[in-house]
């Protein structure tokens, strides 16, 4: 089936080098996106979904209206939302398995959709920007083919993206404008979002894709409302303890796709993750209690609250 743009079907596959000559229209329609403030998103009603992962819900979800993830550089921040049911997914590429993720997001919103002919599939697709080593212009050509050749009509309906996405500062250096992006399940509103509190586990979930998981796992179950973190391995680094004695310009040089624009804190959530594989090398028998998934479930402060 097929990929649609401006309600028309797409006849050959998208490619970052020539996207926006040939659909110049999104330069005007990503321009709400880009003029907008960051808003601050608290706990409350939150679901944060970090590198490599994907979850989503429905507006009959008491527990989560917000879907969120942020500190995207090179990566990509897609929503996929039935307009009919208004079940949304949100996934964070980074260009690990895009075609397996963009398939987990359909069926996300397939089971939260009782009739899928009352509404249409729309995409909105944000990040990435200008880098030198073409690392964004990489992920966004994987998702135009995991778009182009997905079993399911999807409209493509926001690309900010590339360019779109790129403000240039320090003497001619590119950044992405948008590092963090939020949707509201209720009303489908894209926003531009930055998020204080990510969820628990976080450093556990950032050792996973440090190490070479290349799976974009599901994190949230919305008919029991809980996150859901592994269980899954990751692998030993064996100069784990010689990179924790790196200084912070060569953990942004080395450990990084674009060292120069990754935000605030990154060397100290690096550090946390490295740490994270030292202590627990072995997270299905340390951490994951013989194989458990850990789940939480939101109290009414909107901390997640580990479920025994």
């Amino acid at each position: 089936m097929p990929l649609y743009i401006k309600g028309r079907q797409v006849d050959k596959v998208p490619t970052a080098d020539t996207f926006f000559d040939e659909y110049p229209h999104f330069k005007e329609s990503s321009s709400y996106l880009l003029n907008q403030e960051v808003r601050e998103v608290g706990p409350i009603k939150l679901l944060y979904i970090g590198q490599r992962e994907v979850a989503g819900t429905s507006p009959l979800d008491e527990t989560i209206s917000i879907l969120g993830s942020e500190d995207a550089t090179t990566c990509h921040i897609a929503v996929l939302r039935h307009t009919g049911s208004g079940a949304t997914s949100l996934i964070h590429f980074d260009g690990c398995s895009t075609s397996d993720g963009l398939k987990t997001m359909i069926s996300i919103v397939t089971d939260l959709t009782e009739d899928m002919s009352s509404g249409r599939l729309e995409f909105h697709l944000v990040g990435g920007f200008s880098d030198e080593r073409r690392n964004s212009h990489e992920v966004a050509d994987k998702v135009f083919m995991a778009l182009y050749q997905c079993g399911q009509d999807i409209h493509l309906v926001t690309a900010c993206i590339l360019n779109l996405n790129t403000v240039y500062r320090f003497a001619n250096i590119p950044f992405p404008i948008i590092y963090g992006l939020a949707v509201d399940v209720k009303t489908g509103e894209l926003f531009r979002a930055t998020f204080p509190d990510k969820g628990p586990d976080l450093f556990l979930r950032s050792a996973r894709h440090f190490t070479g998981g290349k799976e974009n796992i599901v994190i949230y179950d919305p008919h029991k409302s809980e996150l859901v973190i592994g269980p899954f391995h990751y692998d030993i680094l064996p100069d784990v303890d010689i990179y924790l004695t790196l200084p912070d310009h060569l953990i942004r040089k080395y450990l990084s796709t674009s060292p120069e624009q990754e935000p605030d804190g990154f060397e100290d959530s690096i550090r946390a993750a490295l740490i994270q594989i030292r202590d627990f090398p072995d997270p299905i028998k340390s951490v994951f209690n013989g194989g458990k998934p850990r789940k939480y479930r939101k109290d009414i402060s909107g901390m997640w609250i580990m479920v025994e």
